[in-house]
């Protein structure tokens, strides 16, 4: 139930950074986020905004996500933008955005770039952007507005009054244009187009019995007669193997939300096995083991709504329709998945209450697995939803099961909690895994697993009380639920589910706004709350009502914190009582949270557990004003729209939160625990006569907040962002400037911020030096030389610079001596073809982000000028179609300037031939093929990498024209296939001798060379041991590959006379160390028809010299066949058609 905040003036809302979320900053200590999914560890990607802006992206080899350039959208070019980041998630917001992200009309996840990689949603993986719009109450049926070009509708969404919209992204800018504040009618910034209430991401969610059943009296219940029967429960999640004989004659309708516009009737089969075990769990009747394996209402039957693919995973939108599909047809619906962390006021949790108001029904969902104080997730975060933790078979807290308090208003949740862990039940054909008990059995843990436990029980409950509708279900469960010693109302809500109790009990208790949140320290004046008891039964029930309480380590609580009033009561036969709690923050200390809860004992002495109470007592707040002007000495207000770009905010030095700063007229407000905070941010100031509005960055550090305090901020006292360099005619065309604050002892940016534009915008305040923990201050400059030698492009300059203690006057000056010159050439693998290069440079561990340079054509030659010292740096290569196609990322990567220095000169190539396998250098718990520790291999090889040793690429985007095909086979016997180019197969522990083949085929335009490639691994592999604690670790598979250097001009071609091709045997990177045995290369100039042997010599190391010897009337191409052999046993086979050119 919703919480409230009482007894003092409310307080600023907590906040990450400038990303203007439901989720609060990670606590201290906390695990940060990662992009754990879409893409690999150590590799570089695109994504589209909302905006149009494109972004790339790079993701190390620990999973963070570092921006690495931006490309701005059509008619953007004058768009700053802001990097704002806390506990290793990074947001990127374009300036024209910040004040409607601060108003709500913007779901914050549209730019939070880590988690757009983690879904998925970058450009390799999905061409659309997938959204939903919610109206305007006034905008209904007719008066809503018509989506934008380019972003159809495909789902109405009628329990959030709303869509489901994909935005392709080469038109997505188009939907800011109709959408975005420039379309309001209105003058604030904050505004969309009339009638879009509010444009949020379609965000992915995912899906988080034998004894179990026992665990929580299932089997009495069965024994009263209560077991489902006539009692439909829906299921929303991967599907069902119909098949399967515990569900014979159990199924009623079934409906596919994953595939089109909407529900597709029919069979919903299960690929993934969760959503049959989560089945099972519910309705299951045992039929394949005895009985064994029952289910909690074996009786009920099932409708079946499949919301997620096989691979676990969905959109928002699609449990949304489903939901909807699910409450018009059941009085009970089970969902076991997840999605964000919120405060329930999002599109799950709105349509969550808004259907169980219209249609009665009940709706059970997973708290969430991420095992943390305030971490429930969407759509268990709303109001009327039973809301479910797990626990272990001895009823401890599962240390995966998510913790309340419900982010915003301290509400309490979970609700109750239930067995979800080593929970046995249905195995979908062909699914288990590791986890498999035999083949129709497989066992799971998580909230997924002890939400259907409780969706089971309301049937029970249902059948035995057919006229009760969700409310008085949730509240039956919550009322017989088992206390657990130790356990606090945040993490087990009223307690274990016990249903035996649920169905032979009479009386119930309802209360709302359970959660009390008290935002004045000093606050004395007591709350009250009214408990209703309600008896079903037909004799009169007397009641003895006790009142406890408890900290947050089980101790007990002060004394007067929670009364009850009238301690005994007389509930009437079909009637209701009410009793009086009483809540005095007088007892209570400052900073201090408590749980309670009520406790009613029947004259038999039969126990209801009354509803939880939480109690907190915010700790000692202090009003902090800032006053604010721009460069033009004008108070910062909403009096323009380039004003309403500016970003402010405090961050606690303790645990990173940040407390957000709106400002009126000049001045903002705002109360914060006493502590050490950062008053930091970006001023924006209005162009005159048309020009582009300035940027200023400032950061007051370490005030020390111990009373009420006013702080003043002047852009005017900020200084331009310059960097000169030995070239006084260079043109500067991209700079960033930012900071990362580390607490004393703390290697984790506490604090940090970044700002992009163009140069001549941005301005810096110098300011004083910190004196507790430290600063580093960087900027980030692109310039191109003024002349462009002949035969080449202008000189180009990419510099990183880094202050540290303080903000520094931010004119920087650089000598030849300063840097260190790089002759790049850039080869061109077919004609009309251009490229594009970025970088990553870091210090310290911070780099700076930049606009994305102009395309040019290939090829290409130019001397790169860069700052190297105390640095590294990646490079990075695109290729596309030079008549305006998409992007293709190689991509190809440096991974650092090993021997150029300051002061020297070298030579590096790019995309040159021959493009083939390579295997990415990153760390050693992140290979690019490797085996973990939960019992899996998975691949993703860079099937493109160009010939220099140091360059890795990538496999193609999921939306290009070419086909990937990956298999693995154990000892002959193919274990599975993948037509991704990244896969994951599951393999038995002992040690074998494994297969895998990895082959692609390209049918770009763009790329002539290279058009298959296929490689081929065998390999000794066995189990994987688990990381410290049990954390699943990775090894990198021991494989090679052949990369050859081919002598080709710069269009990849070479003579037709006899040549040497170099051919070097690298080793995947972390991997146990092996010598070559031996190594064959076969040629063919027929695109593979025919093949023939080149002689190979070896110099004695891995590096090889092949003799090609091109025949009188050859073909116009190269292919080349290789098989290396290793010492320990492995074999690579690679075959790679059209390697390179022969020239006419």
């Amino acid at each position: 139930m919703r919480g409230i905040r009482t007894a003092g003036p409310p307080t600023a809302v907590v906040l990450g950074a400038l990303l203007i979320g439901t989720a609060a900053a990670p606590p201290a200590g906390a695990a940060p986020p990662r992009a754990a999914t879409a893409a690999g560890a150590g590799s570089v990607v695109q994504m589209t905004l909302i905006t149009g802006d494109k972004v790339t992206a790079r993701v190390g080899a620990d999973g963070t996500v570092s921006v690495v350039t931006v490309r701005p959208g059509p008619g953007r070019e004058d768009i700053a933008f802001t990097q704002q980041g806390s506990g290793g998630s990074v947001s990127l917001v374009p300036q024209d955005a910040v004040a409607p992200l601060r108003a709500g009309h913007l779901d914050p996840r549209l730019f939070d770039i880590t988690g757009l990689v983690a879904q998925g949603y970058d450009d390799a993986h999905s061409p659309q952007l997938p959204l939903i719009v919610t109206y305007d109450k006034a905008a209904g049926g007719r008066a809503a507005p018509q989506p934008p070009a380019g972003a159809p509708a495909v789902r109405a969404l009628a329990s959030v009054h709303g869509a489901a919209l994909r935005a392709d992204k080469k038109r997505v800018s188009q939907v800011w244009k109709e959408w975005g504040p420039a379309a309001s009618k209105r003058k604030s910034a904050a505004a969309l187009a009339p009638g879009v209430a509010k444009v949020w991401l379609d965000g992915k969610v995912g899906a988080v019995l034998d004894r179990s059943t026992a665990q929580v009296g299932a089997p009495q219940a069965w024994k009263s007669g209560w077991t489902g029967k006539g009692v439909k429960v829906a299921v929303l999640d991967t599907g069902i193997d119909s098949t399967h004989p515990d569900f014979s004659g159990s199924i009623g309708e079934s409906a596919d939300f994953t595939q089109g516009n909407g529900a597709i009737g029919g069979a919903v089969p299960d690929g993934d096995g969760h959503g049959t075990h989560v089945a099972s769990t519910v309705a299951g009747d045992g039929t394949a083991s005895d009985g064994r394996y029952r289910g909690m209402a074996p009786d009920a039957e099932l409708l079946v709504g499949k919301v997620l693919d096989d691979n676990g995973g969905g959109q928002e939108s699609w449990v949304l329709q489903g939901m909807e599909w699910a409450a018009a047809r059941a009085p009970i619906v089970n969902i076991s998945l997840s999605g964000a962390v919120t405060d329930g006021t999002d599109p799950l949790s709105q349509a969550v209450d808004n259907l169980s108001a219209s249609h009665g029904t009940l709706f059970v969902a997973a708290a969430g697995n991420l095992g943390r104080p305030g971490t429930v997730s969407t759509p268990g975060t709303a109001d009327a939803a039973l809301t479910v933790g797990a626990v272990e078979r001895n009823d401890a807290l599962a240390g995966l099961s998510s913790q309340g308090p419900r982010l915003g208003d301290h509400a309490v949740k979970p609700d109750l909690t239930a067995p979800g862990i080593g929970i046995v039940a249905a195995r979908a054909a062909g699914t288990g895994g590791n986890n498999t008990v035999n083949d129709r059995y497989t066992a799971l843990s998580g909230t997924s697993m002890a939400t259907p436990h409780v969706a089971g029980a309301a049937a029970l409950l249902a059948q035995a009380h057919p006229d009760w509708k969700g409310p008085q279900l949730k509240a039956a469960l919550t009322s017989s639920a088992e206390p657990i010693a130790g356990q606090s109302a945040y993490e087990q809500g009223a307690g274990r589910l016990d249903v035996a109790r649920a169905t032979a009990q009479s009386v119930f208790a309802t209360a709302e706004d359970t959660g009390v949140y008290f935002t004045d320290p000093k606050a004395t004046e007591p709350v009250t709350r009214t408990v209703t008891y309600h008896n079903t039964g037909t004799a009169k029930v007397s009641l003895d009502v006790a009142a406890t309480t408890t900290g947050r380590a089980g101790e007990p609580g002060p004394k007067g914190l929670l009364t009850v009033s009238p301690t005994g009561l007389t509930v009437p036969a079909g009637g209701t009582a009410q009793a009086t709690v009483t809540i005095d923050p007088g007892a209570a200390a400052a900073g201090t949270s408590f749980s309670g809860r009520l406790t009613s004992t029947t004259e038999d002495g039969t126990v209801v557990t009354g509803p939880a109470f939480a109690v907190t007592k915010e700790a000692v707040h202090r009003q902090v004003t800032v006053e604010a002007v721009d460069r033009n000495g004008a108070p910062l207000g909403p009096g323009s729209r380039e004003q309403g770009f500016s970003s402010v905010q405090l961050t606690n030095l303790a645990d990173g939160r940040t407390f957000r700063l709106t400002f009126d007229d000049g001045t903002a407000t705002a109360r914060v625990p006493e502590g050490r905070y950062n008053l930091g941010g970006t001023l924006v100031t209005p162009g005159s006569d048309g020009a582009a509005p300035t940027s200023t960055m400032f950061l007051q550090p370490e005030m020390d907040i111990r009373q009420d305090s006013r702080r003043t901020v002047d852009a005017r006292q900020g200084k331009p962002i310059t960097v000169a360099v030995p070239d006084p005619g260079a043109q500067p065309y991209s700079l960033s400037a930012g900071y990362c604050y580390r607490p004393a002892g703390d290697e984790t940016c506490t604090d940090q911020g970044a700002l992009l534009g163009r140069p001549g915008r941005l301005y810096a305040v110098p300011g004083k030096q910190v004196s507790d923990g430290t600063l580093d201050f960087y900027v980030r400059s692109i310039q191109n030389g003024a002349q462009a030698p002949k035969g080449r492009l202008p000189d180009h300059y990419d510099l990183l610079l880094l202050t540290t203690g303080s903000f520094p006057d931010p004119a920087f000056r650089l000598a030849r001596k300063d840097l260190a010159a790089v002759k790049n050439d850039y080869y061109a693998q077919g004609p009309g073809t251009a490229g594009s290069t970025s970088s990553w440079p870091t210090e310290n561990g911070l780099g700076g982000m930049s606009i994305a340079e102009p395309d040019f054509a290939l090829p290409a030659a130019r001397t790169e000028y860069m700052t190297v010292r105390g640095q590294q740096r990646e490079t990075y290569f695109s290729q596309q179609n030079g008549g305006g196609g998409e992007y293709v990322p190689l991509p190809v990567t440096q991974t650092g300037i090993v021997s150029c220095t300051a002061g020297s000169t070298c030579a590096d190539r790019w995309n040159a031939a021959v493009i083939g396998p390579g295997l990415a250098p990153v760390k050693n718990d992140a290979p690019s093929i490797g085996r973990a520790s939960d019992g899996t291999i998975s691949a993703e090889p860079q099937l493109f990498s160009d010939a220099a040793p140091r360059h890795y690429g990538g496999p193609m985007p999921d939306w290009l024209q070419d086909t990937v095909h990956i298999t693995l086979a154990k000892n002959g016997q193919k274990l599975g296939s993948s037509n991704s180019p990244r896969a994951t197969f599951a393999v038995p522990e002992d040690a074998a001798t494994y297969r895998l083949t990895a082959r692609t085929t390209r049918e770009e335009p763009w790329a002539s060379l290279s058009t298959t490639v296929e490689t081929a691994w065998t390999f000794r592999s066995a189990a994987v041991a688990p990381g410290p604690d049990g954390a699943v670790h990775t090894d990198a598979l021991p494989l090679d590959v052949v990369r050859f250097i081919a002598p080709v001009d710069t269009t990849n071609r070479t003579a037709r006379t006899e040549h040497t091709l170099t051919a070097r045997v690298e080793r995947q990177a972390g991997a146990a160390a092996s010598r070559t045995r031996s190594l064959t290369v076969q040629v063919s100039f027929d695109d593979g028809a025919t093949w023939q042997d080149a002689p190979v010599t070896s110099d004695g190391t891995a590096s090889h010299r092949v003799t090609i010897t091109p025949p009188a009337g050859s073909g116009s191409f190269v292919s080349l066949k290789a098989t290396a052999r290793s010492t320990d046993g492995g074999t690579v086979e690679q075959t790679i058609l059209r390697a390179y050119r022969l020239a006419p």
